[in-house]
């Protein structure tokens, strides 16, 4: 495999490589939490940072933009941390990034409302998750790479898969603390000061993290050997074009499909097949169980068999049967059948693109050599969302055509197929299971 080219010394132990194991599905899991949670939270809470009067359209669109301009400053992170990471060492970028992004959310619990900031509230809000999303790219540039690097070569795929799970398992964590603080709180306590405590336990949760990353230990000898002449940004754009637009292709094929179940799912269900707000946050904690479990599953299968040959099968797995379950959901819903059908076919939709997530943390970061292996990754991940996050302009331009129910198909469809069409031009980077090494030249093109 090409991970890493320079060996840890041994001054790196197994203690040590397990501790970096789990500061990356640290990094994931709270960089999850931050970036969804006000898309979560937010729309129940929104009455505080707006006028009671506003129009419920305007009501959404405020709360969408505070979502997006999260995820905005997140490619503009990658460039920063990212370079950074190869140059100086993914330790320093990230405590540096972990600090960020922590004392970011502790502001924003600390937010007052309309009534005393006006719509100055919302403009503060928007700001601090630009920054955030800036420093929360520093959580996938440094702390990954360096788990993955330290992984021995038969434990690689369990590695990628753990740091995977960070995401449903934050998604699980959201969803049941906001269930419980709405049916527990009256709605002004909640209104008032009750969307906070989400914000504050992310801000516990980030120095939690910082603490834990004190004691992860990155060899002194393998950042010395990644420092080239070139800034790493500079070495990605020029000695490594074909690989970095490579990679852009697949992520964004992932995300096209992806987003639909991470992001427009709950919307679909809701307010567009009218099925109750419950059905949805009851989907999204069972799909984040079983998200968790098939995450695993599938890190497992990629280093036994492959990771190129199981993400190829994926990629039809997500255009065909995740279109399909879509398709079937609505006709389902449109046509009455039980609410246990209607969740069971949700589920599905919800929990196969996730699947791969362990997997394809592990192939990026191995397609990369050292010198560029944060860079490459953290941009070709980060820009690759782009695109695929203004599903909301694709599904209305798409719906003068077509029902705008069965809009999200066309992206599925063809997110999985660019996502097939990118692995397959690509390399393997464990073609004969976990003894078969291969070296950087036969991985970076």
């Amino acid at each position: 495999m090409a991970l890493p080219e320079v060996p840890p010394s041994t001054a790196i132990g197994e203690a040590d490589q397990r501790r970096s194991a789990r500061g990356g599905a640290f990094s994931m899991f709270v960089d999850s939490f931050d970036v969804y949670l006000p898309a979560l939270v937010l729309p129940a809470a929104m009455a505080y940072f707006m006028p009671p009067d506003l129009p419920a359209s305007v009501r959404a669109t405020f709360t969408t933009l505070l979502f997006t301009v999260g995820l905005v400053g997140r490619p503009i992170g990658s460039v920063i941390f990212g370079n950074l990471s190869d140059r100086i060492g993914r330790k320093p970028v990230t405590m540096i990034s972990g600090w960020g992004f922590t004392i970011v959310t502790l502001l924003i619990g600390l937010l007052p409302g309309y009534g005393s900031w006006g719509y100055g509230a919302i403009a503060v809000f928007a700001a601090l998750r630009l920054i955030g999303g800036i420093f929360l790219a520093g959580g996938y540039a440094a702390p990954i790479p360096l788990a993955l690097e330290q992984a021995p070569p038969g434990r690689r795929g369990r590695v990628g898969g753990l740091i995977g799970i960070g995401a449903p398992a934050s998604f699980l964590v959201i969803n049941t603390l906001l269930l419980g603080m709405l049916d527990v709180l009256p709605h002004s306590g909640f209104l008032s000061w009750g969307w906070r405590i989400p914000f504050f336990l992310g801000f516990a949760l980030g120095v939690a993290y910082l603490m834990h990353y004190r004691h992860v230990v990155e060899d002194d000898s393998a950042r010395t050997a990644r420092r080239g002449a070139r800034q790493p940004v500079v070495e990605l754009f020029t000695a490594h074009r074909a690989l970095i637009f490579s990679v852009f292709l697949f992520t964004c094929g992932y995300w096209f499909a992806t987003q639909m179940s991470v992001s427009f799912l709950p919307t679909l269900l809701v307010q567009v097949l009218d099925q109750s707000p419950r059905l949805s946050s009851a989907v999204e904690i069972i799909g984040s169980v079983c998200s968790i479990v098939l995450i695993m599953v599938l890190a497992a299968a990629g280093q036994r068999f492959g990771r190129r040959a199981l993400l190829m099968r994926w990629a039809l797995v997500l255009a065909f049967v995740v279109g399909g379950a879509f398709a079937l959901l609505v006709v389902a819903a449109r046509a009455g059948a039980p609410v246990w059908l209607i969740a069971l076919i949700a589920v599905v939709a919800k929990v196969l693109p996730s699947a791969p997530l362990g997997v394809i943390l592990v192939y990026l970061n191995e397609r990369f050599p050292a010198s560029v292996r944060a860079s490459g990754y953290g941009i070709g991940y980060m820009f690759g969302l782009i695109l695929p996050g203004l599903y909301t302009v694709w599904l209305l331009a798409l719906s003068a055509i077509m029902p705008y129910e069965f809009t999200p198909i066309v992206l599925i469809v063809f997110g999985g197929l660019l996502m097939f069409a990118a692995v397959r031009r690509g390399p393997e980077t464990n073609p004969m299971g976990q003894h078969a090494p291969v070296v950087a030249s036969e991985v970076v093109r």
